[in-house]
């Protein structure tokens, strides 16, 4: 197992995609930092953990960044030569989604420590209470554990779909059109859908759901696709 996660590695790490979504981490990171600070002036702990929250900046990029890899094993045929070497279908699905899911921690990482290099100082220049160190651990924990799950979640959703455009489309949509309505059905369907888990689980809970509950709520959501991806793999043709 360990060199088929090797390999999916050295996959990931040498496609230009990797570095596209890693670019577009960095901006909205970036983006969500400055702008947060500069231009919406926080003044009490929820705005001034939101102009932190760097997971839920990159949450949805690193759910993109799974699909669009996943999808790309189809598009440029590059499955075929991966089943040769390693034929059990599932293992290699558990390989690619730990290679991104590790590529998404990492990337995580390198973000935490950017929002925290550049957010704090100018955080201290702003009025009003500053925030603890929990406060600071529960958004670098959030932040590193939806980036995990997202681009796990992004892999399982990719392979089960098999089409690039058809996924990248459908994802956004999901998120951020289709969630949303749920709440015309019921006001607590949102709470549990993916969108507003991933948001949740990127700033360590809120009044409404525990950082715990949320992770798992999120993690059944990997599960299902997970499960829906394998079964939908094991019996589809590699061409």
């Amino acid at each position: 197992m360990g060199r088929l996660i090797a390999g999916e590695l050295i996959k990931v790490r040498t496609t230009r995609t990797a570095l596209g979504f890693a670019a577009a981490a960095l901006l909205l990171v970036l983006a969500s930092v400055l702008i947060t600070i500069l231009a919406g002036h926080p003044d009490n702990v929820v705005d001034k953990r939101g102009a932190l929250n760097f997971g839920g900046a990159i949450s949805l990029v690193l759910l993109l960044f799974g699909a669009v890899g996943a999808t790309g094993e189809f598009r440029h045929r590059t499955l075929a030569p991966a089943v040769l070497i390693a034929p059990d279908r599932l293992r290699l699905l558990l390989a690619r989604i730990a290679a991104y899911a590790l590529t998404a921690l990492a990337l995580a990482a390198v973000m935490a420590i950017i929002t925290l290099v550049l957010g704090i100082p100018l955080l201290a220049r702003e009025s009003g209470p500053d925030l603890t160190a929990s406060d600071y651990v529960e958004l670098v924990t959030g932040g590193l554990v939806v980036a995990t799950l997202a681009a796990a979640l992004g892999v399982a959703f990719g392979t089960l779909v098999r089409n690039q455009v058809f996924a990248v489309i459908a994802l956004l949509v999901w998120v951020t059109i289709l969630e949303p309505l749920t709440g015309l059905i019921d006001d607590r369907l949102p709470d549990y859908a993916l969108g507003s888990t991933l948001t949740r689980v990127a700033q360590g809970g809120d009044q409404d759901m525990g950082f715990g509950a949320a992770v798992l709520v999120l993690i059944a959501w990997a599960a299902v696709f997970l499960v829906a991806a394998a079964l939908v793999d094991q019996r589809r043709d590699v061409e």
